[in-house]
C-alpha cells in the first residue's frame, strides 16, 4: 500500500514538474483581424501579465483591460514599437491607445481569444469524481 502511494506520488509530481515547464514557455499564435484585412501574431501572456490586466480598473474605459491584454501579447506588428512611434509624434496620449485602432467587437474577441490561449480561459473543466459522504 506504502509503495502504491509512494508511485501515485512520483508521477503527480513528475506530471507538475513537466506542467510547470510547458506553461514558461512562450507560445505564439496567428490571428485574423477583419478591420486591418490582415494578421497578427499574438503570444501567450504569464501568469504576472495576466494578473496586471485583471487589476487594471478604469470606470471611463471599461475595455481597459482588455486593451492592455491586447496591447501586450500582440508581438507582429509590433505594436508596443508602433505605439512608441505614434505617442511622440503626439497621435496618442498613452501606448495603450493604440488598441483603438481595432473595431470594438475585435478587441473583445482579440482578448477573449489572448486570456484562452493564456489559459485563463478554456472548455476543459474540473469535474467532481468522488463525493465524501458526511458520517
Amino acid at each position: 500500500m506504502e509503495k502504491e502511494k509512494d508511485d501515485v506520488f512520483r508521477e503527480f509530481t513528475r506530471k507538475a514538474m513537466k506542467r510547470l515547464k510547458e506553461k514558461r514557455v512562450r507560445k505564439y499564435e496567428t490571428l485574423h483581424v477583419p478591420s486591418l484585412d490582415g494578421n497578427i501574431r499574438i503570444q501567450n501572456l504569464n501568469y504576472e501579465e495576466i494578473m496586471e490586466c485583471t487589476e487594471i480598473d478604469d470606470s471611463r474605459d471599461p475595455n481597459r483591460s482588455d486593451k492592455y491584454a491586447i496591447y501586450l501579447a500582440v508581438v507582429e506588428p509590433d505594436l508596443k514599437k508602433a505605439a512608441m512611434e505614434l505617442k511622440e509624434k503626439g497621435e496618442i496620449r498613452e501606448c495603450v491607445e493604440i488598441v483603438d485602432m481595432f473595431e470594438y467587437g475585435e478587441i473583445t474577441d482579440l482578448a477573449t481569444e489572448i486570456m484562452r490561449f493564456s489559459g485563463v480561459l478554456g472548455s476543459r473543466k474540473v469535474t467532481v469524481v468522488e463525493e465524501l459522504k458526511n458520517s
